[in-house]
This record gives C-alpha cells, sequence and structure tokens, in this order.
C-alpha cells in the first residue's frame, strides 16, 4: 500500500509537472504573438514559461500527494480549502510570467536608451525615433505634432503599463484564495466542536480541531507571502516603465528645441 501510495505520488508530482509547463508555454506563445505586433520578442520567452509553470506544476502535484498520502477520507470541506494552495500557487506563477515578460522588456529598452539615436532595431526605442523623424515631417504645427505623438506615446507605454496594471489588479485575488482556505478551517473547527458529547473525546476532537486551525492560517499565510513581493515588483516595475516614459517624452522636446 505504501508503495501503491508513493507511485502515485510520483506521477502525480511528473504530471503537474509537464502540465503546468505546457500551459504556461502556450501562454507564452501568446504573448510572443502579441510582442511581434510591436515588432519586438524575448528570447527564450517559452523556456522561461515553462520552467515557471513546470515549478509550479510540481508543487501543486506534490501537494496533492502529501495530501493524499496523509489522508485520503478527509471531508469535502478539508479538500475545498486544501485547494486554495492550488489556486495560490497557480496564480503567482502567472503573475511571474508577466513580471519576468515585461521586466525583460523594460531592461532591453533601458539598455538601447543608454545608445543614444542608434539603438538595437528590435526595440520600442527605435520604433520611438522613426516614429518622432515621421510625424515631424507629417505635421509642420507643433500643436498637431504633439497631439499626434501623445496617441503614440499612449501606444507604446501602454505597451508596459497595461499588463503591470492588469497584474496588480488580478494579484488582488491571492489573499482571496487564502481567506477560502481560512473559512474552510474555521467550519472544520465548528464541525469538530459540535460533535463533543463526552469528557472522553474531548482531547480527540481537540486534536482534530488543530488541523483546521492550522488550515485556516497557513493558508492566509502563504496568500499574504505571495501576494506581497509580487505586489512590491508590481510598483517596482511601474515605476520604471514611467522613468522610461519620461526618457521618451524628453526625445520629443529635444528634437523641438
Amino acid at each position: 500500500m505504501n508503495l501503491l501510495i508513493v507511485l502515485v505520488g510520483v506521477l502525480l508530482v511528473l504530471a503537474g509537472g509537464i502540465s503546468g509547463s505546457l500551459v504556461q508555454m502556450q501562454r507564452a506563445r501568446r504573448l510572443h504573438l502579441h510582442d511581434r505586433d510591436k515588432g519586438v520578442s524575448i528570447a527564450h520567452l517559452k523556456y522561461i514559461a515553462g520552467g515557471i509553470g513546470a515549478l509550479a506544476g510540481i508543487i501543486i502535484g506534490a501537494l496533492a500527494a502529501y495530501y493524499l498520502s496523509l489522508n485520503q477520507h478527509a471531508d469535502v470541506i478539508a479538500w475545498v480549502g486544501r485547494f486554495s494552495y492550488v489556486l495560490i500557487a497557480w496564480s503567482a506563477s502567472g503573475h511571474v510570467l508577466t513580471l519576468v515578460h515585461v521586466g525583460l522588456h523594460i531592461f532591453r529598452e533601458e539598455e538601447a536608451l543608454k545608445t543614444g539615436k542608434s539603438p538595437a532595431r528590435a526595440t520600442l526605442v527605435a520604433r520611438r525615433i522613426l516614429m518622432l523623424d515621421s510625424l515631424r515631417r507629417e505635421h509642420k504645427h507643433y500643436i498637431d505634432f504633439k497631439s499626434r505623438d501623445e496617441e503614440v506615446m499612449n501606444d507604446l507605454v501602454g505597451f508596459f503599463a497595461e499588463p503591470l496594471l492588469n497584474a496588480r489588479r488580478d494579484m488582488a485575488r491571492l489573499p482571496l484564495y487564502g481567506y477560502l482556505g481560512t473559512v474552510c478551517g474555521i467550519l472544520l473547527m465548528a464541525q469538530e466542536l459540535g460533535q463533543i458529547d463526552e469528557a472522553s473525546q474531548t482531547f480527540k476532537i481537540l486534536s482534530s480541531m488543530a488541523e483546521g486551525l492550522a488550515l485556516a492560517f497557513k493558508t492566509t499565510l502563504i496568500a499574504l507571502v505571495s501576494y506581497l513581493p509580487l505586489r512590491k515588483a508590481v510598483d517596482y516595475l511601474l515605476q520604471r516603465a514611467t522613468a522610461l516614459e519620461n526618457a521618451w517624452l524628453r526625445m520629443r522636446e529635444e528634437d523641438d528645441t
């Protein structure tokens, strides 16, 4: 029986890792297609995504294997609470991929800015310079030129800002996933309390209540530990994107002087 549990656990971990890798690689493919529309791309993004997805899948598979070996006959509420770990792990992996993707783009654009007037062609900085030259030829009046350039800037900056703002909004769900486990843990405790009818059962029930209490606190803790670094990373990348936007704005003013 123990050997069977070990084999099932290994299969769950392998299946989780492979499935997670494939799903995130598919998402990386969609990101690559979106990048290609702007004429930019991140090399080896699918392999990075595959690694992130594999890690999340392994964690999910390991959790499933652990809880199956621990207690296969747990209450439905307990399994719902444990499922919050799955939601946290998978959601966090998606946000990590988004941050890595945007962060690599921002880093490359910052490096391209350092080259001055001859940045790499497959960058938004090069696109920015070309668009500035084109707009200055098309519009003789500064007001028309500036109005059209604002539209171009919104499009370029939105390439970074939109996924970051969406990630900041969506990752607010992470604490909610932790609260799901908290509620389930408290429900388990309440159920055990209702079963105390004899003094001899008190210690047994208290032991069962401890499992619910641990689930309640652990899920909340893990959700918060996942959320806070991700939120800080988003804020940091937004600051760098704002600095990049300011640099692009200065390019317009420098050309006008």
